[in-house]
């Protein structure tokens, strides 16, 4: 893979760049190098428990400068793909109050007592009321999107549960799985980022810590990827016939750009 062909730098964050509150080896020299030969860096996460400005204020806070990135979440692109699917929808949402309010700035509407639509994304302050509700309009035979299917979330104290987890439980209560699930590994979320970024397919590249989102999601848009062991995946996890570029951390991408 020749780094230096690519234009369009598409890097997830958790596991990846970060680990909560700490930045991972090489992070701050990659973005610095990535700005310096102009390219485009975009964090691209499933993660959907914080806004966009969230994420950027964190980077920037960890040192990062602004110029040299942008960020996209699943959150963004669940509100997109629910106005360009599903407009006029009354949306119930499992969302942190910050996502609700982004939601609800962006002209979606959401609904307690008469929603169409059900939508999961990565709710931290989720309980059993509002989980009974949702697999009650899941039973009722709501249309069910998610923000994403990752499993885990890596933190510095070790994974915690994301919407992967919670869809499980889902499905286990009302024998349904989401219609449609937004985020990675969906390649559309990539397709659109490069159709933004005016670039072709051999133009781009995904850096993340999943096989199952970060690699599958390159994979489906055919765009080639690299795999990180900072984050969920270890080296025992990757298979024998992968086709992707697999290193510790991204500090090693820093001889390669």
């Amino acid at each position: 893979m020749n780094l230096n062909e690519k234009k369009l730098f598409v890097m997830d964050m958790d596991g990846t760049f970060y680990l909560g509150h700490r930045l991972l080896l090489g992070a701050l020299e990659v973005s610095r190098m990535l700005h310096a030969r102009g390219k485009h860096l975009v964090f691209l996460t499933n993660n959907s428990s914080e806004t966009p400005q969230y994420y950027t204020d964190k980077l920037v806070r960890l040192g990062v400068k602004r110029k040299h990135f942008e960020v996209y979440t699943s959150g963004e692109a669940t509100i997109s793909f629910l106005k360009s699917n599903y407009p006029g929808s009354r949306v119930f949402l499992l969302a942190v109050p910050s996502v609700r309010v982004m939601f609800e700035d962006a002209g979606v509407c959401l609904s307690e007592d008469d929603p169409n639509v059900a939508v999961i994304t990565y709710d931290k302050t989720i309980d059993f009321d509002k989980l009974t509700r949702f697999c009650g309009l899941v039973r009722d035979g709501v249309t069910y999107i998610a923000s994403h299917p990752d499993i885990n979330c890596p933190t510095e104290d070790g994974p915690i549960p994301d919407v992967g987890s919670f869809m499980e439980l889902i499905k286990a209560s009302t024998g349904r799985r989401a219609d449609h699930i937004v985020g990675k590994p969906n390649p559309e979320i990539l397709k659109m980022l490069m159709k933004d970024y005016g670039v072709r397919e051999e133009e781009t590249v995904m850096i993340g810590d999943r096989i199952y989102t970060d690699m599958e999601c390159a994979r489906k848009a055919g765009v080639e990827s690299i795999l990180v062991l900072s984050g969920e995946t270890t080296s025992a996890m990757v298979p024998e016939d992968h086709d992707y570029l697999v290193i510790d951390d991204i500090s090693s991408l820093v001889s390669k750009i």
